[in-house]
């Protein structure tokens, strides 16, 4: 008789929490459905002005036009990108807080040993959202208008030769360490702050070349500062007719055919209903006729992806640039 009561209570006890879980369930699949009810944040690892930002805020617009609530990039750059991707991870995963991605992403767990998260772990991939050409400038005091004069004083000078560039890792480096292993020449690597600073080094003769995105070739070549020698992709730019392509140089970009890529991530855990929910409002943002034409004019591709296909590039990515770097001779440091 005295265990009846007992029995009771547990059993309600029971139903109670069965009511509970039940409960915190079907208001986390409402808070799925509704995605988004809030404004979304997009941070961006790198400051204002750039292919990088340029990007985020294009996909930004459009997201928050096709999502129907704001979409504000926030730009964070800082230790080799490590203080947004650690913020990110970090976030809780509900789809409010992204990570705008470049090649990079891919790139600097290869060469910062104290990063602080794994591109893999940590994030998962919502789409790639678009590539950027990117063009090899050459100082007019070099008298190398073309690739071939380029290289012919190139393998004659050595060390003479600088190419400028914005750090270990950093796009303008990657395609200068592509660009050096496709020709086996041997200039000197120089490092500075910003692309802006090495092209103004560039047109003032210090150093030879350096490699910038193509909407920053577009502006000089009109004013005839540099000689803009080639262009990655497989056709020549409307706005750069008379600039050949590497491939018809006969110069195998592996691994930078298309210059740099970007694409968008969220921290580990987000529902796949709201990764995909993100993913069809970029699909729709990038298939945009208008913007796409207007950014295809400065060198910027807008294109697509799956989550699971972007997963799968920046999987690529990041073996093909690990054994690059390393063959390189260049090796991970604290950051």
């Amino acid at each position: 008789m005295t265990d009846r009561p007992i029995a009771k209570r547990l059993l309600l006890l029971g139903m109670m929490s069965c009511a509970v879980t039940w409960s915190v369930g079907a208001l986390a699949q409402d808070a799925v459905a509704q995605f988004p009810t809030r404004n979304i944040t997009l941070i961006v690892p790198f400051g204002a002005g750039g292919p990088p930002d340029s990007i985020a805020r294009v996909v930004a617009a459009g997201l928050s036009q096709n999502l129907g609530k704001p979409v504000i990039v926030e730009n964070r750059p800082g230790a080799s990108t490590a203080l947004a991707a650690n913020a990110v991870a970090r976030a809780p995963a509900d789809g409010y807080t992204l990570m705008a991605v470049d090649i990079s992403f891919a790139v600097t767990p290869h060469i910062a040993s104290n990063l602080g998260v794994d591109p893999f772990k940590d994030f998962k991939p919502v789409g790639l959202s678009a590539k950027s050409v990117f063009t090899l400038l050459a100082a007019p005091a070099l008298h190398t208008p073309t690739m071939a004069d380029f290289l012919k004083a190139a393998k004659a000078k050595g060390e003479d030769i600088k190419i400028g560039h914005t750090g270990v890792g950093t796009t303008p480096h990657l395609a200068a360490v592509t660009f050096i292993k496709a020709t086996g020449i041997a200039p000197l690597l120089v490092p500075y702050r910003t692309v802006a600073e090495a092209t103004n080094n560039v047109i003032a003769g210090h150093i030879s070349a350096v490699f910038s995105a193509a909407s920053t070739a577009i502006g000089l070549a009109s004013e005839n500062k540099v000689s803009i020698l080639g262009v990655t992709g497989s056709s020549r730019l409307a706005a750069l007719p008379n600039t050949p392509t590497f491939q018809e140089n006969g110069i195998k970009m592996t691994g930078f055919e298309n210059g740099s890529w970007y694409g968008i991530v969220a921290p580990a855990g987000t529902p796949d209903a709201i990764v995909a929910k993100l993913n069809a409002a970029l699909l729709k943002t990038v298939q945009n006729k208008e913007v796409k034409e207007k950014l295809l004019a400065s060198g910027l591709e807008l294109t697509s992806s799956t989550p699971e296909e972007f997963g799968a590039f920046v999987h690529t990515q990041y073996t093909y640039w690990g054994e690059t770097l390393r063959a390189a001779g260049i090796k991970p440091e604290p950051k």
